[in-house]
């Protein structure tokens, strides 16, 4: 039974916890109102009843303390009929006294208010001492009803009896309850009426929410809930609006960058194919002839008696075989720098940078890397990131930058475990938020960088040159 009733208690509240904030508000308030209201229905009738019961009984025995002084001479004179009067004057008096009687020292009645036969059962009810004030409380068909004996003259001319009864209270009480039960309902209605007015007003913006939330969720960004309180759904409005802005720019950001990830993709694409139709056409057009030159020379060998002219013919054949190499060299190299597999990132970093310096005369290029870093290795793939970087770094400045020096500082952070390297000229500078959007060669070095689990800024003003900072994780041995 008990793990029944705690079974139906827990149910209750679960439907109440997922049922309408709205719903919550107007119950909670209806249960406070009843809350407050039944213990004081509870306390009136118990205090009520108290003190009426009271003021009965004290109503009794002065009653009958009053008929008993009055009622002497009448029994010493033994006149019935006077007492008769004196007895039914006093329900008449008091609407609240419904009989009064007279029994003599023998317990005869001698006097009573019955008109219709005095009814037996009062006569069995015994007071502990009929010389004494005493009263009794009897149940009849009528209600309650104080039954109270005093004594006539000490009890020598016998006891008269009065019954109160608490009819007339007892529907006054009734009547008191039903006024603050109807005050209750009236109370409950006015705090249902107000409560549902204020859940109105605090859920309208709520469910406002709910829906710009729905929304958001579903992608739509251009969501706006126009607030205007100061208290925390106003608040709470307001950073709503900012977050949708903010996801408004987000998504406008990663829609651009997934366009420019798949120009890049597709360029890469298209500069893979282009490459591999320059390294075919060098191959074909340096390569291929070298060596079919050389074919042609050594078949020539064969009808050559002269041996000086035999061996000036080897020593042609040598010198191309000399071009042919370094041609393949070149190719290789291009494609990818030998010495970066071999010798590690500083070094191949160094040997591209001198070649630049050697290139050209009117632009020079620094490199500085830490001590800590020149003989490190580090990941395959974390060396030739970090070296194409670079190359597309020093290539833009050299296309486009009108520059005649670059430094650049390449490090390891040992508390932080990173490469970081920063690449600075002295250019003409440009506007980053206008070209970054549309350079890929930006994109790629930005793409780059993050992914492996870096990253890239740029800081460029027209006039006052460019410089970029990179910087990538790595595993410091």
């Amino acid at each position: 039974m008990r793990f029944s009733l705690l079974s139906a208690v827990v149910l209750i509240l679960k439907k109440f916890y997922n049922i309408s904030l709205r719903i919550k508000v107007i119950g909670l308030v209806i249960f406070a109102t009843l809350l407050l209201g039944l213990p004081v229905i509870y306390f009136v009738n118990k205090d009520f009843s108290r003190q009426n019961n009271m003021q009965l009984k004290l109503m009794s025995l002065a009653i009958g303390k009053q008929l008993s002084s009055q009622s002497v001479n009448y029994i010493l004179e033994d006149n019935i009929y006077a007492l008769d009067k004196l007895l039914k004057s006093s329900i008449k008096s008091d609407p609240d006294v419904v009989y009064a009687f007279i029994e003599n020292k023998k317990g005869e009645i001698i006097a009573s208010t019955f008109n219709g036969g005095f009814p037996s059962g009062l006569l069995k009810v015994k007071h502990f001492n009929i010389k004494k004030l005493s009263t009794v409380s009897i149940e009849t068909n009528e209600g309650l009803v104080y039954d109270t004996a005093v004594p006539i003259l000490g009890g020598r001319l016998g006891t008269i009896r009065v019954g109160i009864s608490n009819k007339r209270s007892s529907l006054l009480l009734y009547s008191l309850i039903r006024s603050i039960i109807i005050v209750m309902i009236f109370a409950a209605v006015l705090a249902v009426i107000l409560s549902s007015s204020i859940a109105w007003w605090v859920m309208t913006p709520i469910v406002k929410l709910s829906e710009a939330f729905k929304k958001v969720k579903s992608g739509s960004y251009d969501v706006k809930i126009d607030i205007k309180r100061d208290d925390e759904i106003g608040m709470l409005a307001r950073d709503f609006n900012k977050m949708a802005l903010s996801l408004k720019k987000a998504d406008e950001e990663r829609i651009e960058n997934d366009n420019l990830r798949k120009n890049f993709i597709n360029n890469v694409i298209k500069a893979q194919e282009e490459e591999r139709k320059r390294i075919a056409k060098d191959l074909h057009d340096q390569f291929a002839q070298m060596l079919a030159y050389i074919k042609i020379r050594i078949g020539l060998l064969k009808n050559l008696n002269n041996i000086e002219e035999a061996k000036e013919s080897i020593a042609q054949i040598g010198e191309e075989l000399t071009n042919a190499l370094d041609s393949v060299r070149n190719i290789a190299k291009s494609l990818m720098p030998g010495i970066l597999e071999e010798m590690g990132l500083v070094c191949a970093v160094t040997s591209y940078i001198d070649d630049i310096n050697k290139k050209s005369h009117n632009f020079k290029t620094d490199f500085f890397p830490d001590e800590n870093i020149k003989d490190k290795r580090f990941d395959q793939n974390i060396e030739i990131n970090v070296y194409r970087i670079i190359q597309e770094a020093l290539s833009n400045v050299i296309l486009h930058s009108q520059a005649n020096y670059v430094k650049i500082i390449l490090m390891t952070i040992e508390g932080e475990g990173k490469i970081d390297c920063s690449i600075e000229d002295n250019g003409t500078g440009f506007n980053y938020e206008s070209i970054s959007k549309e350079s890929l060669g930006i994109f790629g070095m930005i793409e780059r960088a993050k992914l492996l689990g870096g990253d890239l800024k740029i800081k460029s003003q027209t006039g006052r040159g460019t410089e970029i900072n990179f910087y990538v994780p790595v595993e410091l041995k």
